[in-house]
């Protein structure tokens, strides 16, 4: 069974990440955010979870070295960052995360601009679960928007031509429209 290793940045929702990827047929391992790539070499996917850190002020640097490689095509495993994640990913490669105009909690209406990879089989808009204070404000060189709400302008991300994906809202929980499609999407990412 293939292996998906989550980084639990702590977040509340990190167990249900868990959850999802072995209703998926997906073996599934929640590890600490100082885990190094070579203990993990049978990954088949790694996800960085949500959590209270901050991306500009906080330093990861297992995690920075995992997506650095991910960006150089060291370690071309598939790689999604989900709402900490995704500012992290972005932050890491020099993209700029700042404290939001306002802060998201609760359902947001999700408006798809890029159907291919993550959003194959998902509706233009879509309500989605939502639920932190930073976002991305510009997005790293060689990135992709796929999805922005009515604050916040990349909800969701891809590297160009890279495995590497961020999303900006929680797809894991069950308050989000087709969440199990957007990782199903994102896993099949690993097949090619």
């Amino acid at each position: 069974m293939p292996k998906v290793y989550i980084y639990n940045m702590g977040g509340q929702y990190t167990h249900v990440i868990w959850r999802t990827m072995r209703d998926l047929d997906f073996d599934a391992e929640i590890i600490k955010r100082d885990v190094p790539l070579s203990s993990i070499s049978d990954a088949y996917a790694i996800i960085i979870s949500g959590g209270p850190g901050s991306a500009p002020n906080d330093s990861y640097p297992v995690l920075e070295e995992i997506i650095k490689k991910a960006e150089s095509g060291e370690f071309a495993k598939p790689l999604l960052g989900i709402c900490f994640g995704h500012q992290l990913i972005a932050h890491v490669l020099g993209g700029k995360v700042e404290k939001g105009t306002k802060a998201e909690y609760g359902a947001m209406k999700i408006k798809v601009d890029d159907h291919s990879d993550l959003f194959a089989g998902v509706p233009d808009e879509f309500n989605a679960w939502v639920s932190h204070f930073d976002e991305v404000k510009s997005l790293p060189k060689g990135f992709v928007p796929l999805a922005h709400s009515e604050v916040c302008k990349f909800e969701a991300m891809r590297a160009a031509g890279k495995k590497i994906f961020g999303v900006q809202f929680h797809p894991e929980v069950w308050h989000t429209e087709h969440g199990e499609t957007i990782l199903k999407n994102f896993l099949s990412q690993g097949s090619d």
